[in-house]
Protein backbone atom coordinates (compact mmCIF):
# COMPACT_ATOMS: atom_id res chain seq x y z
CA UNK A 1 0.00 0.00 0.00
CA UNK A 2 1.21 3.26 -0.93
CA UNK A 3 0.09 6.76 -1.37
CA UNK A 4 0.57 8.66 -4.58
CA UNK A 5 -0.73 12.16 -4.03
CA UNK A 6 -2.07 13.95 -1.39
CA UNK A 7 -4.68 17.64 -2.22
CA UNK A 8 -5.25 20.03 0.16
CA UNK A 9 -8.21 22.76 0.28
CA UNK A 10 -8.78 24.66 3.15
CA UNK A 11 -7.37 22.51 5.58
CA UNK A 12 -5.42 23.78 8.56
CA UNK A 13 -3.16 26.51 7.46
CA UNK A 14 -3.18 24.95 3.77
CA UNK A 15 -5.13 27.25 1.46
CA UNK A 16 -4.27 24.49 -1.95
CA UNK A 17 -1.67 22.48 -2.00
CA UNK A 18 -0.91 19.14 -4.02
CA UNK A 19 2.18 17.10 -2.22
CA UNK A 20 3.39 13.83 -3.95
CA UNK A 21 5.24 10.95 -2.39
CA UNK A 22 8.10 8.73 -2.63
CA UNK A 23 7.50 4.60 -1.95
CA UNK A 24 9.86 4.57 1.02
CA UNK A 25 10.59 6.97 3.13
CA UNK A 26 9.26 11.14 3.08
CA UNK A 27 10.77 13.36 5.55
CA UNK A 28 8.66 16.24 5.71
CA UNK A 29 10.67 19.48 6.31
CA UNK A 30 10.20 22.65 8.26
CA UNK A 31 10.25 25.11 11.07
CA UNK A 32 7.77 24.98 13.66
CA UNK A 33 3.77 25.65 12.75
CA UNK A 34 4.20 25.55 9.47
CA UNK A 35 1.77 22.32 8.45
CA UNK A 36 3.73 19.30 8.71
CA UNK A 37 1.92 17.79 11.39
CA UNK A 38 -0.91 18.91 9.21
CA UNK A 39 -0.08 16.73 6.16
CA UNK A 40 0.37 13.78 8.52
CA UNK A 41 -3.04 14.34 10.58
CA UNK A 42 -5.03 15.24 7.26
CA UNK A 43 -3.36 11.51 6.09
CA UNK A 44 -5.21 9.70 8.79
CA UNK A 45 -7.92 11.51 8.58
CA UNK A 46 -8.76 9.92 5.42
CA UNK A 47 -7.70 6.86 7.12
CA UNK A 48 -9.84 6.35 10.06
CA UNK A 49 -12.76 9.41 9.12
CA UNK A 50 -11.30 11.40 12.85
CA UNK A 51 -8.56 13.60 13.89
CA UNK A 52 -5.64 12.24 15.89
CA UNK A 53 -5.41 15.84 17.80
CA UNK A 54 -8.96 17.01 18.20
CA UNK A 55 -12.99 15.85 18.41
CA UNK A 56 -14.01 19.59 17.21
CA UNK A 57 -14.10 18.65 13.68
CA UNK A 58 -14.75 22.10 12.19
CA UNK A 59 -11.38 23.31 13.41
CA UNK A 60 -10.00 21.48 10.59
CA UNK A 61 -11.49 24.09 8.41
CA UNK A 62 -8.87 27.21 7.70
CA UNK A 63 -9.91 30.22 9.39
CA UNK A 64 -12.57 32.32 7.72
CA UNK A 65 -13.28 29.76 4.81
CA UNK A 66 -16.65 27.76 4.51
CA UNK A 67 -15.20 24.49 4.11
CA UNK A 68 -11.96 22.07 4.25
CA UNK A 69 -11.45 19.02 1.41
CA UNK A 70 -8.89 16.70 1.38
CA UNK A 71 -8.23 14.68 -1.99
CA UNK A 72 -6.41 11.32 -1.42
CA UNK A 73 -4.95 9.06 -4.11
CA UNK A 74 -3.32 5.82 -3.06
CA UNK A 75 -2.52 2.10 -4.42
CA UNK A 76 -3.43 -1.00 -2.80
CA UNK A 77 -3.10 -4.79 -3.85
CA UNK A 78 -6.69 -5.03 -5.39
CA UNK A 79 -5.59 -1.46 -7.99
CA UNK A 80 -5.89 2.28 -7.70
CA UNK A 81 -8.21 4.07 -5.24
CA UNK A 82 -9.15 7.88 -3.84
CA UNK A 83 -10.42 9.13 -1.46
CA UNK A 84 -12.28 12.56 -0.68
CA UNK A 85 -13.90 14.11 2.76
CA UNK A 86 -15.16 17.78 2.77
CA UNK A 87 -15.86 19.42 5.98
CA UNK A 88 -18.42 22.28 6.43
CA UNK A 89 -18.25 24.78 9.07
CA UNK A 90 -20.50 23.02 11.52
CA UNK A 91 -17.84 19.67 10.99
CA UNK A 92 -20.40 17.78 8.98
CA UNK A 93 -18.43 15.51 6.93
CA UNK A 94 -19.37 14.42 3.07
CA UNK A 95 -17.11 11.22 2.26
CA UNK A 96 -16.67 9.76 -1.08
CA UNK A 97 -14.25 6.41 -2.04
CA UNK A 98 -13.33 6.23 -5.65
CA UNK A 99 -15.79 9.08 -6.14
CA UNK A 100 -19.11 7.23 -4.67
CA UNK A 101 -20.03 8.97 -1.84
CA UNK A 102 -20.83 6.71 1.87
CA UNK A 103 -23.41 7.18 5.02
CA UNK A 104 -21.29 5.01 7.47
CA UNK A 105 -17.74 5.84 8.65
CA UNK A 106 -17.81 2.26 9.41
CA UNK A 107 -17.28 1.62 5.45
CA UNK A 108 -14.49 4.15 5.16
CA UNK A 109 -12.13 2.46 7.84
CA UNK A 110 -9.93 -0.09 6.17
CA UNK A 111 -9.87 1.19 3.06
CA UNK A 112 -6.65 3.00 3.25
CA UNK A 113 -4.05 1.90 6.86
CA UNK A 114 -2.61 3.78 8.62
CA UNK A 115 -0.27 3.75 11.85
CA UNK A 116 0.36 6.98 12.91
CA UNK A 117 2.87 7.88 16.16
CA UNK A 118 3.23 11.33 17.79
CA UNK A 119 5.05 12.99 20.71
CA UNK A 120 1.33 12.60 22.82
CA UNK A 121 1.32 8.62 21.70
CA UNK A 122 3.35 8.46 25.36
CA UNK A 123 -0.17 8.63 26.76
CA UNK A 124 -0.15 4.91 25.12
CA UNK A 125 2.34 3.81 28.51
CA UNK A 126 1.62 6.84 31.19
CA UNK A 127 -2.18 7.45 30.54
CA UNK A 128 -5.62 6.11 31.41
CA UNK A 129 -6.79 2.30 29.92
CA UNK A 130 -8.83 4.24 27.54
CA UNK A 131 -5.90 5.00 25.49
CA UNK A 132 -4.32 1.41 25.44
CA UNK A 133 -8.22 0.13 24.24
CA UNK A 134 -7.83 2.98 21.99
CA UNK A 135 -4.70 1.92 20.44
CA UNK A 136 -5.86 -1.87 20.07
CA UNK A 137 -9.33 -0.65 18.69
CA UNK A 138 -7.85 1.11 15.98
CA UNK A 139 -5.17 -1.34 14.99
CA UNK A 140 -7.74 -4.59 14.82
CA UNK A 141 -10.38 -2.16 13.44
CA UNK A 142 -8.13 -1.29 10.30
CA UNK A 143 -8.25 -5.50 9.31
CA UNK A 144 -11.46 -6.69 10.77
CA UNK A 145 -14.25 -5.36 9.91
CA UNK A 146 -16.65 -7.16 12.03
CA UNK A 147 -14.53 -6.03 14.69
CA UNK A 148 -15.27 -2.29 14.18
CA UNK A 149 -19.21 -3.56 13.69
CA UNK A 150 -19.17 -5.59 17.24
CA UNK A 151 -16.95 -2.46 18.38
CA UNK A 152 -19.92 -0.14 17.56
CA UNK A 153 -23.15 -2.10 18.39
CA UNK A 154 -20.82 -2.81 21.75
CA UNK A 155 -20.46 0.86 22.63
CA UNK A 156 -24.44 1.74 22.17
CA UNK A 157 -25.55 -1.07 23.64
CA UNK A 158 -23.05 -0.10 27.10
CA UNK A 159 -24.88 3.51 26.68
CA UNK A 160 -28.32 1.78 26.51
CA UNK A 161 -27.48 -0.57 29.68
CA UNK A 162 -26.13 2.11 32.06
CA UNK A 163 -28.65 4.65 30.80
CA UNK A 164 -31.56 1.69 32.67
CA UNK A 165 -29.03 1.19 35.41
CA UNK A 166 -29.47 5.39 36.39
CA UNK A 167 -33.16 5.28 36.10
CA UNK A 168 -33.02 4.28 40.30
CA UNK A 169 -35.51 1.39 39.97
CA UNK A 170 -35.27 -2.02 41.87
CA UNK A 171 -32.99 -4.72 41.15
CA UNK A 172 -35.95 -7.00 40.18
CA UNK A 173 -36.85 -4.44 37.62
CA UNK A 174 -33.53 -2.97 36.38
CA UNK A 175 -32.55 -7.27 35.76
CA UNK A 176 -35.80 -7.70 33.59
CA UNK A 177 -34.85 -4.44 31.74
CA UNK A 178 -31.20 -5.10 31.33
CA UNK A 179 -32.62 -8.91 30.20
CA UNK A 180 -33.28 -7.88 26.58
CA UNK A 181 -29.77 -6.74 26.07
CA UNK A 182 -27.31 -9.27 27.81
CA UNK A 183 -27.45 -11.69 24.82
CA UNK A 184 -26.47 -8.82 22.46
CA UNK A 185 -23.61 -7.75 24.94
CA UNK A 186 -22.07 -10.89 25.50
CA UNK A 187 -21.96 -11.67 21.96
CA UNK A 188 -20.36 -8.52 20.90
CA UNK A 189 -18.02 -8.62 23.92
CA UNK A 190 -16.68 -11.85 23.40
CA UNK A 191 -15.71 -10.67 19.53
CA UNK A 192 -13.92 -8.16 21.12
CA UNK A 193 -12.12 -9.76 23.63
CA UNK A 194 -11.42 -12.59 21.70
CA UNK A 195 -9.91 -10.62 19.03
CA UNK A 196 -7.84 -8.15 21.69
CA UNK A 197 -6.06 -11.70 22.42
CA UNK A 198 -5.56 -12.60 19.24
CA UNK A 199 -3.46 -9.27 18.35
CA UNK A 200 -1.69 -9.10 21.99
CA UNK A 201 -0.43 -12.51 21.57
CA UNK A 202 0.71 -11.86 17.28
CA UNK A 203 1.81 -8.67 18.31
CA UNK A 204 3.87 -9.68 21.02
CA UNK A 205 6.90 -11.28 18.91
CA UNK A 206 6.74 -8.49 16.76
CA UNK A 207 7.06 -5.65 19.55
CA UNK A 208 10.01 -7.61 21.77
CA UNK A 209 12.05 -8.05 18.46
CA UNK A 210 11.87 -4.30 17.59
CA UNK A 211 12.25 -3.08 21.00
CA UNK A 212 15.01 -5.29 21.30
CA UNK A 213 16.28 -3.87 18.10
CA UNK A 214 15.88 -0.20 18.96
CA UNK A 215 17.22 0.06 22.49
CA UNK A 216 20.17 -2.72 22.28
CA UNK A 217 18.80 -5.61 24.15
CA UNK A 218 15.96 -4.05 26.48
CA UNK A 219 13.02 -6.37 27.47
CA UNK A 220 9.99 -5.55 26.24
CA UNK A 221 6.48 -7.78 27.52
CA UNK A 222 2.69 -7.05 26.79
CA UNK A 223 0.02 -9.09 27.40
CA UNK A 224 -3.80 -8.00 27.30
CA UNK A 225 -5.09 -7.50 31.53
CA UNK A 226 -8.26 -9.84 31.59
CA UNK A 227 -8.54 -12.82 33.44
CA UNK A 228 -10.88 -15.74 33.33
CA UNK A 229 -11.15 -19.32 35.47
CA UNK A 230 -9.69 -21.62 33.16
CA UNK A 231 -12.98 -23.81 33.36
CA UNK A 232 -15.30 -21.30 32.08
CA UNK A 233 -16.16 -20.00 28.73
CA UNK A 234 -16.05 -16.70 27.86
CA UNK A 235 -19.65 -16.02 27.52
CA UNK A 236 -20.21 -18.50 31.43
CA UNK A 237 -17.97 -15.89 32.85
CA UNK A 238 -19.75 -12.46 31.71
CA UNK A 239 -22.89 -13.38 32.24
CA UNK A 240 -21.72 -14.97 35.60
CA UNK A 241 -20.07 -11.35 36.07
CA UNK A 242 -22.96 -9.19 35.15
CA UNK A 243 -25.11 -10.76 37.61
CA UNK A 244 -22.46 -10.87 40.50
CA UNK A 245 -21.88 -6.82 39.50
CA UNK A 246 -24.99 -5.66 39.02
CA UNK A 247 -25.55 -4.67 42.83
CA UNK A 248 -22.71 -2.61 42.41
CA UNK A 249 -23.67 -1.58 38.72
CA UNK A 250 -27.09 -0.24 40.42
CA UNK A 251 -25.11 1.84 42.83
CA UNK A 252 -22.88 3.54 40.22
CA UNK A 253 -25.28 3.85 37.37
CA UNK A 254 -22.78 1.78 34.94
CA UNK A 255 -21.89 -1.48 34.04
CA UNK A 256 -18.69 -2.99 35.69
CA UNK A 257 -17.95 -5.77 33.29
CA UNK A 258 -17.00 -6.08 29.84
CA UNK A 259 -14.09 -5.05 27.38
CA UNK A 260 -14.68 -1.45 28.11
CA UNK A 261 -13.06 -1.60 31.45
CA UNK A 262 -9.92 -3.97 30.62
CA UNK A 263 -6.33 -2.88 29.84
CA UNK A 264 -2.99 -3.75 28.41
CA UNK A 265 -0.45 -4.88 30.55
CA UNK A 266 2.87 -3.51 29.33
CA UNK A 267 6.54 -4.53 31.47
CA UNK A 268 10.15 -4.04 30.57
CA UNK A 269 13.06 -5.68 32.03
CA UNK A 270 9.68 -7.35 34.29
CA UNK A 271 8.68 -4.27 35.88
CA UNK A 272 5.44 -2.27 35.18
CA UNK A 273 6.80 0.41 32.45
CA UNK A 274 4.12 2.83 33.62
CA UNK A 275 5.54 3.35 37.12
CA UNK A 276 9.17 2.45 35.94
CA UNK A 277 9.67 3.24 32.94
CA UNK A 278 11.61 6.47 32.09
CA UNK A 279 10.03 8.99 29.74
CA UNK A 280 12.45 7.64 26.89
CA UNK A 281 12.20 4.35 27.27
CA UNK A 282 8.48 4.99 27.44
CA UNK A 283 8.58 6.51 23.78
CA UNK A 284 10.60 3.45 22.60
CA UNK A 285 7.78 1.49 24.34
CA UNK A 286 5.21 3.44 22.36
CA UNK A 287 6.99 3.21 19.59
CA UNK A 288 7.82 -0.48 19.46
CA UNK A 289 4.34 -1.48 19.61
CA UNK A 290 3.08 1.22 16.25
CA UNK A 291 5.77 -0.66 14.29
CA UNK A 292 5.02 -4.30 15.49
CA UNK A 293 1.27 -3.14 14.40
CA UNK A 294 2.85 -2.42 10.88
CA UNK A 295 4.03 -5.84 10.92
CA UNK A 296 0.57 -7.62 12.38
CA UNK A 297 -1.39 -5.60 9.87
CA UNK A 298 0.79 -6.75 7.07
CA UNK A 299 0.42 -10.37 8.38
CA UNK A 300 -3.55 -10.14 8.06
CA UNK A 301 -3.89 -8.12 5.21
CA UNK A 302 -0.82 -8.94 2.57
CA UNK A 303 0.60 -5.44 2.30
CA UNK A 304 1.90 -2.98 4.92
CA UNK A 305 -0.04 0.11 5.53
CA UNK A 306 1.33 3.97 5.99
CA UNK A 307 3.02 4.62 8.77
CA UNK A 308 3.22 8.76 9.87
CA UNK A 309 5.42 9.35 12.24
CA UNK A 310 5.04 13.12 13.82
CA UNK A 311 8.43 14.57 14.84
CA UNK A 312 9.53 11.75 16.29
CA UNK A 313 13.27 12.40 15.46
CA UNK A 314 13.46 14.95 18.10
CA UNK A 315 13.11 12.90 21.06
CA UNK A 316 15.73 10.08 19.61
CA UNK A 317 19.21 10.05 19.58
CA UNK A 318 21.24 9.82 17.02
CA UNK A 319 22.02 5.88 17.66
CA UNK A 320 18.35 5.39 17.68
CA UNK A 321 17.40 7.15 14.64
CA UNK A 322 20.04 5.24 12.62
CA UNK A 323 18.17 1.52 14.36
CA UNK A 324 14.46 3.44 13.12
CA UNK A 325 15.28 3.96 9.80
CA UNK A 326 16.85 0.46 9.28
CA UNK A 327 13.50 -1.34 10.58
CA UNK A 328 11.10 1.38 8.50
CA UNK A 329 12.90 0.94 5.03
CA UNK A 330 10.70 -1.95 3.78
CA UNK A 331 7.41 0.51 3.51
CA UNK A 332 6.20 3.95 2.84
CA UNK A 333 7.03 6.08 5.67
CA UNK A 334 5.54 9.97 6.30
CA UNK A 335 7.96 11.49 8.50
CA UNK A 336 7.91 14.97 9.84
CA UNK A 337 10.81 17.06 11.22
CA UNK A 338 12.39 20.27 11.98
CA UNK A 339 15.55 18.61 10.57
CA UNK A 340 17.41 16.98 7.77
CA UNK A 341 17.50 14.13 10.17
CA UNK A 342 17.35 10.70 7.92
CA UNK A 343 20.88 9.52 6.06
CA UNK A 344 19.16 7.05 4.05
CA UNK A 345 17.63 7.40 0.65
CA UNK A 346 14.34 9.63 0.97
CA UNK A 347 12.26 12.02 -0.42
CA UNK A 348 12.47 16.11 1.02
CA UNK A 349 9.37 17.40 1.30
CA UNK A 350 9.75 21.22 2.60
CA UNK A 351 7.11 22.51 4.02
CA UNK A 352 6.29 26.83 4.65
CA UNK A 353 2.99 28.16 5.77
CA UNK A 354 1.17 25.56 4.53
CA UNK A 355 2.46 25.37 0.91
CA UNK A 356 6.09 23.12 -0.63
CA UNK A 357 8.59 25.09 -1.35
Amino acid sequence: MKINKVSLINFRNYKNCEISFDDNINLVLGNNAQGKTNLLESIYFCAIGKSPRTKKEHSLIKYDCPFANIGLEFETKSGNKNISITINSVGKKIIKINDMQINKLSSLVGELKVVYFSPDELRLIKDMPEDRRRFLDISISQYDHSYLLALSRYDKLIKQMNAILKNHLSIEDINAQLAAFVPQFIACAEKIISSRVDFVSKISTYAQYIHSKLTGGEQLSIAYSFTMPKYETLKDYLTSQLKTTLPRACELGYILVGPHRDDLSINIENKNAKVYASQGQQRCISLSLKLASMELMRDECGEYPILLLDDVMSELDSERETKLCSLINNYQTLISSTRDCIESKKKTISIRNGQTI
